[in-house]
């Protein structure tokens, strides 16, 4: 029976015809076939040696090490603590009064690790979850970064944590987000215009106020639905200009809010002792009239005392049909104390 190794070893070694040059180099088979090193400094655990491709300070067991590469490259690559050792592979620089200059593009992949890579038995690799620290940058002092082109900025969680925090845009901010939630003590803005398309708004303060200060200030208020206000306290409105309320008692659009359609405009006041009373006070003349478009009525109703009073003129009723002052319980008086009384008729009927 041949054994594995006696089958290695009575074979047919390749020869280098039969390989085929994937270098993009442009050398050889021959070329990459032989290499040839020369060993500068050969310590126990590190080697500083030169080879067709460059130079290299490398550890032997592990093999890492600083490599410099006739294309240019510089390779630092980091390993393990070695010995059994599972703290290491860490790469540290410390300038004290330097600095670190990089041109042309640079790219950079950071794995997080469960455990702190300075201390313990050394860090554990966790890319599925992505929880832990992966990078940590402490600046003793100012920090400033600039970018010439487009910064993006990707995170399941980014906070911002400052005492002052200033955003400047020379053109516009735009904030994509589902829900957003401010919780400010004290919030001022200078706007010169402000543009809202809102699907519903619901606010609930304990005080507002807003203040106009130029005359050419107005504020209005366009609905194609309902406008509606519940006051539970008072409700003052003081107007230096003119008052003009129209109300047209159309057709509403959607569902309505004033379930009683028998007038355009009603008023009730319905409260108790003071809160049931109805005042009107005109320093000019007061003009009540119905009808202006077509025939129109005026009622005027009362449980109690109806009196009509001008103390500085003549109290006139006209009626262009006919008028009937009717009592149906009581007296009626007719009292001129400082003049005569005129009745003027084609007949007059005493019963």
């Amino acid at each position: 029976m041949t054994t594995r190794s006696e089958e290695l070893a009575n074979a047919e070694l390749l020869s280098a015809e039969n390989e085929s040059n994937t270098n993009t180099d442009g050398t050889t088979d021959e070329e990459n076939l032989s290499t040839e090193y020369t060993v500068l400094v050969n310590g126990e655990r590190i080697t500083i040696y030169s080879d067709k491709w460059g130079a290299s300070i490398q550890d032997k067991l592990e093999g890492h090490g600083i490599h410099i590469q006739k294309n240019g490259d510089i390779a630092i690559l980091s390993g393990k603590g070695g010995k059994g050792n599972a703290c290491g592979g860490r790469l540290l620089i410390n300038t004290k009064n330097g600095q670190m200059i990089k041109s042309g593009p640079l790219v950079s992949e950071y794995v997080a690790s469960s455990k702190d890579p300075g201390e313990g038995e050394g860090s554990e690799t966790d890319t599925s979850s992505g929880n832990g620290e992966a990078i940590s940058t402490v600046a003793y002092g100012d920090s400033t970064e600039e970018v010439l082109g487009d910064k993006y900025i990707k995170g399941n969680n980014i906070t911002l944590d400052a005492d002052t925090i200033t955003i400047r845009a020379g053109t516009q901010i735009i904030v994509e987000t589902g829900e957003w939630v401010e919780e400010i003590g004290t919030r001022k803005s200078n706007v010169n215009f402000l543009e809202e398309d809102l699907f519903k708004s619901e606010t609930v303060v304990k005080e507002e106020t807003t203040l106009q200060f130029d005359p050419r200030a107005s504020k209005n208020v366009v609905s194609l639905g309902h406008l509606n206000h519940r006051v539970l306290g008072d409700y003052a409105v003081k107007v230096n200009g003119f008052f003009d309320l129209q109300v047209m008692g159309g057709n509403s659009f959607s569902k309505p809010l004033i379930k009683n359609r028998s007038a355009a405009l009603t008023i009730g006041v319905n409260g108790l002792k003071n809160g049931g009373k109805f005042f009107v006070f005109t320093k000019g003349t007061f003009d009540m009239s119905s009808g202006l478009g077509e025939k129109g009525d005026l009622f005027l109703n009362t449980l109690g005392r109806f009196e009509a009073e001008s103390l500085g003129g003549d109290v006139l009723l006209k009626a262009k049909t006919g008028a009937k002052i009717e009592t149906v319980a009581g007296n009626l008086e007719l009292k001129a104390l400082a003049g005569d009384v005129d009745i003027d008729a084609l007949k007059i009927y005493l019963n």
